[in-house]
Formats: structure tokens, C-alpha cells, sequence
């Protein structure tokens, strides 16, 4: 009887022993698995640092590239404003020689416009029918200018040649041409008795009396004119006979 239960306590005190040690060791390798969880906490968020860093440190780089690709950018809507301005300069230029070029054509078309302007006198018919168209103000400017035509004709002062080598008679007017057919000379003669010596100069003074005498049979008055003259024939009664223009 004493023995089984001395057996029956050493068996339970062994057993006590053995639940004693394993709870111990249970306890031990509970510490040391959360040690080890913290340090893999620990590593896993010095690595999650180590990988925000890098990613800081990507995001400052990318930032470092953009600045210089926006510099980029500004240098080159510098360069495109620094190369517009040439050529809006150019475009100015271009302007300036534009209406530098259209003066000359301006300057010519005033030319034209005062040739056309410039005074001029047609007589066509009898010039015996009336001689008061000799004192009229237009005939007397024309004259000067070397603008008059009588008869569909006028004299050539350009011609160079002028000796009269044909002649023909249109109504009360002699037409004398060169050999090239230039009309060098056109004499018209004026109604008998009507235009005085005096009433001539009077009206013709504007123009330049180059000389004054005496023929067989009355007197001359001769004008100088732009590019050539005119010579007024008077009676011996002082009336004009006829008028020469040259």
C-alpha cells in the first residue's frame, strides 16, 4: 500500500517537473519569436525607409529633370521670340522697301499726271475764220509748252533734222516735214485786219520776246518757247498775217 503510493507520488512529481520545464521553454521561445517579429518589424521598416528615401530621392530627381526640361522649354520660347523678332524685323524691312519702292512709281504717276495736265491748244478748221483764238490764255500757255495742234498736226521740237523736205496744205495751214516725215514747221495765216501789234504783246507777254524787226512788206515778233519758237507776222498796217511755229 505505501509503496503504491510513494510510486504513484513520484509519478505525479515527475510529471509536475515535466509540465513545469516545457512550460518554461514555452515561455523562452515565445520571447524570442516576438524579438525576432520586432526585428523583422524593425528590418521591414528600416527597409520601408530605405525605400521611401529612394523614392524621395527619385522624386528629387525627376523633379532635378523637369527643371531643366522647363528651362529647356523657356530657352526655347526664347530662342522662338528671339527668332520672330528678325523676322518681324524682316517683315518691317520688307514694309519699309515696299513703300520705299512704291515712291518711285508714286513720283512717276505725278509725272504722268502733270504730262497730262501740262496746257494744251487743238484748232481744227479755217484758222482764217477768226483770229481771236491767237489772244485766247490756253493757246498762249500751249504755245509756250510746244503743245499746240492744228489740224490733227504738231510740231516735233525733238526732231533733229530740220529741213523741210515735203510740204502739204490742210485748209488755211502749210504743214513742212523732214525727210522722216517730222513736222518741222507748221505756218497758219489769221483773219486780215483784226489782231494788232499791240493787242499781241499784250496778251503773249507772259512769253519771252526773243527779237522784234522788220520784213519787206510789215514787221515779226519772235518767242522763245519750252524746246522751240514762234514767229507772229504782221502787216504794214501792224495787223497780223500769219503765225509760224517751229
Amino acid at each position: 500500500m505505501n509503496n503504491k503510493l510513494l510510486v504513484f507520488s513520484s509519478s505525479v512529481l515527475a510529471t509536475g517537473l515535466l509540465l513545469g520545464a516545457s512550460n518554461g521553454l514555452g515561455g523562452s521561445n515565445t520571447a524570442h519569436a516576438n524579438t525576432t517579429n520586432n526585428n523583422m518589424n524593425g528590418n521591414m521598416n528600416q527597409e520601408d525607409m530605405s525605400m521611401n528615401h529612394n523614392m524621395d530621392d527619385m522624386n528629387g530627381n525627376m523633379n532635378q529633370e523637369d527643371m531643366p526640361m522647363n528651362h529647356n522649354m523657356d530657352d526655347m520660347n526664347g530662342n522662338m521670340n528671339q527668332e520672330d523678332m528678325p523676322m518681324n524685323h524682316n517683315m518691317d524691312n520688307m514694309n519699309g522697301n515696299m513703300n520705299q519702292e512704291d515712291m518711285p512709281m508714286n513720283h512717276n504717276m505725278d509725272n504722268a499726271a502733270q504730262k497730262t495736265m501740262m496746257p494744251y491748244y487743238n484748232y481744227t478748221g479755217y484758222t482764217t475764220y477768226d483770229g481771236h483764238f491767237t489772244q485766247n490764255y490756253d493757246f498762249v500757255r500751249a504755245l509756250k509748252h510746244d503743245n499746240v495742234m492744228i489740224d490733227g498736226y504738231k510740231v516735233n521740237t525733238a526732231a533733229n533734222d530740220k529741213d523741210v523736205a515735203t510740204s502739204k496744205k490742210v485748209n488755211d495751214t502749210m504743214i513742212d516735214m523732214n525727210k522722216d516725215g517730222q513736222v518741222v514747221h507748221i505756218t497758219f495765216d489769221t483773219k486780215e485786219n483784226t489782231i494788232s501789234k499791240d493787242m499781241f504783246k499784250k496778251e503773249h507777254m507772259s512769253n519771252h520776246m526773243a527779237d522784234e524787226g522788220q520784213t519787206n512788206d510789215g514787221s515779226y515778233l519772235t518767242y522763245t518757247t519750252n524746246n522751240g519758237m514762234y514767229k507772229a507776222f504782221f502787216d504794214n498796217q501792224g495787223y497780223l498775217m500769219k503765225v509760224m511755229i517751229s
